[in-house]
């Protein structure tokens, strides 16, 4: 171990010692990173910082590799062919270089890394095999592209990530220590000096990196990083270098690739516009991309989102490190114990990861309760009766083919498959016939109601029963199984009607996500508070987000109205006001005491809320003659 403390200790005294020059080195050319729309910083800080990691790190690797007391495997420098991967670093170290003084455009960036990622996969390292959970993949001539997409996708993740003071250096010193841990388990010598290398370098720049920063990264420092790390990786968890366990990687490295995900299916969703009505040309466009934002960037980082919530830089980045270590110590013992179900802590991660990014409150990618969805509702082609007539048949012709599935198990066998070709047209005819008789194509989605719900349920038993008397009374069909009608009921009976409802179902959705607007408390649960509540919620104008009720009732208290909770009654309204900001209080009975009246107005008076009633009222018009 002591070969790897002094590789460790040299690499940290270097950046120590290197840092300040090119700190002083970027000032003079007047390299600076300067506050903007995008950035956390306020002032100017230098970006040339690096410099110093890039330098530090290759100038100890070249020089230990020549030292027999390091002992880098000779094979190993063989396999990787360092000097070639030397070249490709060069490449991506200058062009972020380049790109910190001039910068360079989108597309030639990714030009450059591709070309650094086909020097790795030909001349040093190739990904030929992925070993999933369920077993491994073998590439063959898709070997070369998967190598080069891991290679560019990590060199731009870890410098989307760079956005906090310290949050790409720490992060990328925290996965070193984790691949060093790995590459000692799986006896990779090489890839634990390297690793060990990076480790030491990272940290002593991370002195002047971490918040509140005097040097940044730079472009340079940030792309060639990345690049060192995606080699890393892939290297590390295996004596075999061309087979990669894909958990390891994606764990080692999970911070910076879900929030490059993040970023690209939030610009993508933002690029996407799901249906576009042009009146005067008289056309409907459904699924279009205009203004295309995947490249375009902005302040929706995870980082960024911890701040919005109110973390300080220097928390955000503590917190930001914890979940590296985290996922670090995962792919560790993912190692460490062989027996490891991946696909258990794969289904686990996933899950922590779908929770955090709620937390974040990324709302692009929620499209069912964004509400992108519903304005395919107010198209001219949704309204129309042929294509609910179409959907009907899919899903009549579908569940009846199930039904027969589910009832003999999956054995479709040539005498089930004849009855059911044959059958299935007088099926469909039939069942569409009552569907349209039962009134179910005069309705609009939109309006849908309980009256709409009980007319499909109707419509459904009437189908269906009506069918299998058919059926039965017909010699040359007869009834293969009953049990295929009592399925068949079930599953059209729930496709029907949740096509029915779908509209209502985005709409309830989107109701709970876009509450904006005046929190308002509604007192008085009766038969004028759901008038007043779906007033509140669907009437824009009036930019009220309903909170609750307060109801003097005992029977009403803890119980919910349209999954609004009556929180109280008036005499706990004070400690309601407490803990729940409100703006206005909404009475929404005729029928409140006179008394408890004058105690709300006096509690409202002294808090400063608003105090309204909601009426409906029947006018009658003069008529003139």
């Amino acid at each position: 171990m002591l070969k790897f403390l002094i590789l460790f200790t040299i690499g940290l005294a270097s950046t120590l010692l290197l840092t300040p020059l090119m700190k002083m080195a970027a000032v003079k050319l007047r390299a600076f990173d300067y506050p903007g729309e995008r950035k956390v910083h306020l002032r100017p800080i230098p970006k040339l910082g690096g410099i110093a990691i890039f330098v530090s790190f290759n100038l100890i690797l070249i020089v230990s590799c020549k030292l027999d007391f390091f002992y880098f495997p000779p094979q190993f420098l063989k396999e990787i062919s360092y000097g070639w991967l030397l070249v490709a670093s060069l490449l991506v170290f200058a062009m972020g270089l380049v790109d910190d003084f001039r910068s360079l455009a989108p597309s030639l960036k990714l030009f450059l890394q591709i070309i650094a990622g086909l020097i790795v996969s030909f001349t040093s390292y190739r990904i030929e095999g992925i070993t999933f959970p369920f077993g491994t993949l073998h590439l063959g001539i898709w070997s070369i592209p998967a190598t080069v997409l891991w290679v560019v996708a990590i060199t731009n993740a870890l410098n989307l990530f760079d956005g906090l003071d310290g949050l790409a250096t720490g992060t990328v010193f925290i996965a070193s220590l984790c691949i060093f841990g790995i590459a000692l388990l799986n006896e990779n010598i090489g890839s634990a000096l390297i690793s060990i290398i990076l480790a030491g370098t990272t940290l002593g720049f991370l002195k002047y990196n971490f918040y509140p920063a005097s040097v940044f990264l730079g472009n340079s420092g940030s792309y060639s990083l990345g690049f060192i790390l995606s080699i890393l990786s892939l290297q590390s968890n295996s004596k075999d270098t061309t087979t990669i366990v894909i958990l390891i990687p994606i764990l080692l490295l999970g911070l910076p690739i879900m929030d490059t995900v993040l970023a690209m299916l939030r610009r993508l969703l933002k690029s996407l516009h799901i249906v576009g009505v042009n009146d005067g040309r008289n056309d409907v466009r459904f699924f279009f991309f205009d203004k295309w934002r995947i490249f375009q960037a902005d302040r929706d980082h995870i980082h960024h989102r911890l701040l919005q919530l109110g973390f300080t830089q220097s928390r955000a980045v503590i917190f930001l490190y914890a979940i590296s270590l985290i996922l670090g110590g995962l792919a560790f013992s993912s190692v460490y114990f062989r027996n490891v179900n991946q696909a258990l802590l794969l289904i686990a991660i996933a899950i922590a990861s779908y929770v955090g990014i709620k937390k974040l409150q990324y709302n692009e990618i929620q499209v069912l309760r964004n509400g992108a969805l519903l304005p395919l509702f107010d198209t001219p082609l949704i309204s129309q009766r042929i294509l609910k007539t179409f959907f009907d048949l899919a899903f009549i012709a579908f569940s009846y083919y199930l039904a027969f599935l589910l009832r003999f198990e999956g054995e479709f066998d040539q005498s089930i498959k004849k009855y059911y070709l044959s059958t299935v047209p007088l099926v469909v005819s039939l069942k569409l016939l009552i569907f349209c008789a039962a009134g179910l194509y005069r309705g609009v989605w939109q309006y849908t109601g309980i009256a709409d719900l009980m007319r499909v349920g109707k419509a459904v038993v009437l189908a269906c029963v009506t069918t299998a008397i058919f059926l039965w009374m017909i010699p040359a069909f007869g009834v293969m199984s009953w049990a295929v009608f009592v399925i068949d009921f079930n599953l059209l009976f729930l496709m029907v009607l949740g096509l029915r409802s779908s509209f209502r179902i985005l709409e309830h959705l989107h109701e709970f996500t876009d509450q904006q607007g005046k929190k308002v408390l509604i007192y008085g649960v009766g038969m004028h508070s759901m008038p007043a509540l779906k007033e509140f919620i669907h009437n824009p104008r009036l930019k009220f987000s309903p909170v609750g009720f307060i109801d003097d009732e005992e029977q009403n208290q803890g119980i919910q109205v349209d999954c609004y909770p009556v929180l109280g009654s008036l005499d706990s309204l004070e400690q309601i006001l407490q803990s729940t900001p409100i703006s206005e209080i909404i009475v929404s009975r005729s029928d409140i005491p006179r008394e408890r009246l004058s105690r709300l107005a006096q509690i409202c008076s002294d808090r400063g809320i608003s105090l309204k009633r909601f009426q409906t009222r029947l006018e009658e018009i003069p008529l003139t003659r």
